[in-house]
């Protein structure tokens, strides 16, 4: 009988063991050439045993279809940090500059080798001019904090960490790169063959053989949720960063930096935290591994086993996955501790690594109706990305309601990930494959398609923030609406008091459901843009309106308010409108030349800064919480604005608030405001003296927490 036709479960993972011990221990020349024809003899049987196996699991995991754009073409940062690898940089810088894949920076770092490394890495810069070279005068202490130092330097919407004492196909960047034009996918990483002694010792393949779940001969896309649950929470998949290509974030994780084995494990954990993750066996980085390396120095430490620990803590805090991951993980460290590690007292590994005992962050999905300019679609890329900063797994889903607005993707951090709901099988699909514990939505529309989906999953709580919507909807949907959501919904949030009025019309009930929380956003920096620019003179008085280009906004509003304004003589006024929209179209190249229509822009405090007020002119029913005035004074600017919503208890003497008159803007009132404002500057002044106070009280960090609480944990 054949080998592999021999083998049971047991024997295959006795087999994979000692192929991973041959990864970690340096085995001596002689050795070696004992071990190699055993491990020849054990690869046909571990790939035909592991392939038959994932065949028939892989049916079992959820995959993930990416999305994919002929016209993708992102920027790459490659990151090499080299020290005292001189021997090896000419293969390496070789294989990075003949990347098949053309539009990519490099950023060499060398943390004060003593070989003549910087020798090389300056012959590279000379003959490259897509080449930066950042140069320690001291030892950084540790490979994390270099490739922290090149991640903050990288300008890239993705970067590739190519250590340099490894190597790669050509095509690497190419086969990885077109993933990422789907907006979930976090990380990408392809096979990789082990190489000592110019020699190929093993391949991914192999290394893989006791994770069974997918098929490592294929190209494949996974939800990190699945990913972790099916293997990558009992062991560190990814055998090597230089065969990994991940989506720019801000830095590195501290929970890196103290680490000596483990760190690449646990910043692979928290970048797919709510994302996907990309496998391509069409592409080999090339893995070299030294003798007496600290990685396998530290595999006989007991610091193995504790830094173990704390990626199982990582793992039960992040991700929902089953106890058997948790004991799995655990039985590989018990094998690790009687084998390579040579322990005989089993106390002793229990008291090196006990079995994860904390409370899980709910993975939160939230949802907007579409990218695209408006309290209700903003807000919650604002709160997702606070949410993230603080760790929690969250992931946007686009519903693709309305047309998408150029720029408004560019208010979500890239480390968000971003799911459209047409590229998917469905909203459910979504719920399961990235295992959401909490639906957030922030519109009627969006409200109740989740609602169909939250009533029959019941382990799913369904948040709503109300936007002011409900109050504005035609009365026979909202019944219809109402009757939905009171299935499913466990918390409204409401921001102004006029959200409840269509609740308490309907005898809604439930009390006990609603919670108040007004809107938040981050702070950011700012560059006024120049009036120059705008053509605005510097002399003038400006007022600035941020809005959808909506009639109910007040555009024309504020136009006529401006023109009487300067009728009545007194300091030049002038009118910044920005947005697009209906409006927009109607009025442009039609106004007098004191109105500046500068169309969408994502940088609204930029031009805000660049007036003197904000301008909020509104008309909407619907208005609740205006994000317009927090920008405003994030921006350093008072408010003028109608009375609607929560404005009066927003602006609180950082501005004026002036009464509709039958639903409609007082021109001649709001006329007369502008033109006290620019013309007494004392008036001015009080109002502008409360901005930086007021500000403090619109900080998404106290939002997040509010919402936080609501959203529970296990």
């Amino acid at each position: 009988m054949k080998l592999y036709q021999a083998l049971t479960g047991s024997t295959v993972r006795n087999l994979v063991r000692r192929v991973d011990d041959f990864c970690a221990v340096n085995l001596p020349g002689v050795h070696r050439k004992i071990f190699l024809p055993a491990k020849a003899a054990a690869k046909s049987a571990l790939l035909r045993y592991s392939m038959a196996r994932g065949k028939k699991s892989a049916r079992a995991v959820k995959l993930w279809k990416v999305v994919r754009r002929e016209d993708y073409s992102p920027l790459v940062s490659v990151v090499v940090p080299n020290f005292n690898h001189a021997p090896f940089l000419r293969q390496r810088l070789d294989t990075v500059y003949n990347q098949t894949y053309k539009n990519f920076e490099v950023i060499l770092l060398d943390d004060a080798s003593t070989d003549n490394s910087v020798e090389i890495l300056r012959e590279y810069q000379r003959l490259h001019s897509n080449t930066r070279l950042l140069l320690n005068d001291t030892n950084s202490g540790g490979v994390f904090n270099q490739w922290r130092k090149g991640i903050e330097a990288a300008r890239g919407d993705l970067i590739w960490i190519a250590e340099s004492d490894d190597f790669s196909a050509e095509n690497f960047l190419a086969e990885l790169v077109p993933a990422f034009a789907d907006d979930a996918v976090q990380l990408a990483f392809s096979r990789s063959d082990f190489i000592q002694d110019g020699q190929k010792i093993f391949t991914t393949e192999e290394y893989l053989a006791d994770v069974p779940a997918f098929d490592w001969t294929r190209p494949f896309a996974a939800t990190g949720a699945e990913f972790v649950a099916n293997g990558f929470g009992v062991k560190n998949i990814i055998p090597n960063v230089s065969g990994v290509l991940f989506r720019k974030r801000a830095t590195l994780p501290d929970l890196c930096l103290d680490m000596k084995l483990c760190g690449d494990w646990a910043f692979y954990l928290d970048a797919l935290k709510g994302g996907c993750v990309y496998y391509s066996p069409a592409a080999t980085n090339f893995y070299r591994v030294h003798k007496n390396s600290t990685s396998l120095r530290v595999q006989k430490e007991p610091r193995y086993f504790t830094e173990h620990e704390r990626i199982a803590e990582f793992v039960a805090e992040n991700y929902k996955v089953p106890a058997d991951v948790h004991e799995a993980h655990r039985q590989k460290l018990e094998e690790h501790f009687r084998g390579y590690y040579g322990g005989k007292d089993i106390r002793e590994l229990e008291r090196l690594f006990r079995m994860p005992n904390v409370k899980r962050k709910p993975n939160v999905l939230m949802c907007v109706f579409a990218m695209t300019i408006g309290g209700g679609e903003t807000f919650p890329l604002i709160l997702a990305n606070e949410l993230r900063r603080r760790g929690y797994a969250v992931t946007v889903l686009d519903f693709q309601m309305a047309d998408e607005l150029a720029g408004v993707r560019d208010k979500l951090n890239p480390s968000v990930p971003l799911v459209r709901l047409n590229d998917t099988g469905g909203l459910a699909e979504v719920v399961e494959q990235f295992k959401i514990d909490v639906i957030h939505t922030h519109h009627g529309a969006v409200d109740e398609a989740a609602s169909y989906v939250a009533e029959n999953v019941p382990t799913l709580r369904h948040v709503v923030t109300l936007h002011g919507m409900y109050e504005a909807t035609e009365e026979r949907y909202l019944a219809n609406l109402l009757l939905r959501v009171k299935k499913s919904v466990d918390a409204f949030v409401y921001i102004a008091d006029k959200n409840l009025t269509p609740f308490k019309a309907a005898d809604f009930g439930r009390e006990e459901i609603f919670h108040k929380i007004g809107n938040g956003l981050a702070r950011s920096p700012i560059t006024p843009v120049l009036r120059a620019d705008l053509k605005i003179p510097d002399e003038a008085f400006a007022a600035c309106v941020v809005s959808r280009a909506l009639p109910q906004k007040g555009w024309q509003a504020a136009i006529d308010a401006v023109t009487l304004a300067n009728a009545n003589g007194g300091r030049r006024i002038d009118l910044i409108l920005v947005g697009a929209g209906e409006m927009y179209d109607k009025l442009f190249g039609r106004v007098p030349e004191f109105v500046h229509m500068t169309g969408f822009k994502g940088n609204v405090r930029d031009y805000l800064a660049a007036a003197d007020v904000g301008l909020l002119p509104s008309e909407y029913a619907g208005e609740s919480f205006p994000l317009l005035i927090i920008d405003s004074f994030f921006a350093g600017r008072p408010v003028v604005s109608s009375n609607l919503g929560e404005v009066a208890a927003m602006v609180e003497g950082a501005g004026v608030v002036f009464d509709l008159v039958d639903g409609k803007v007082p021109i001649e009132t709001l006329a007369k405001i502008l033109r006290t404002l620019a013309d007494n500057p004392d008036a001015y002044k009080k109002i502008r003296s409360r901005v930086a106070e007021q500000a403090e009280k619109f900080s998404i960090e106290r939002v997040a927490e509010q919402y936080i609480k609501l959203y529970g944990s296990e």
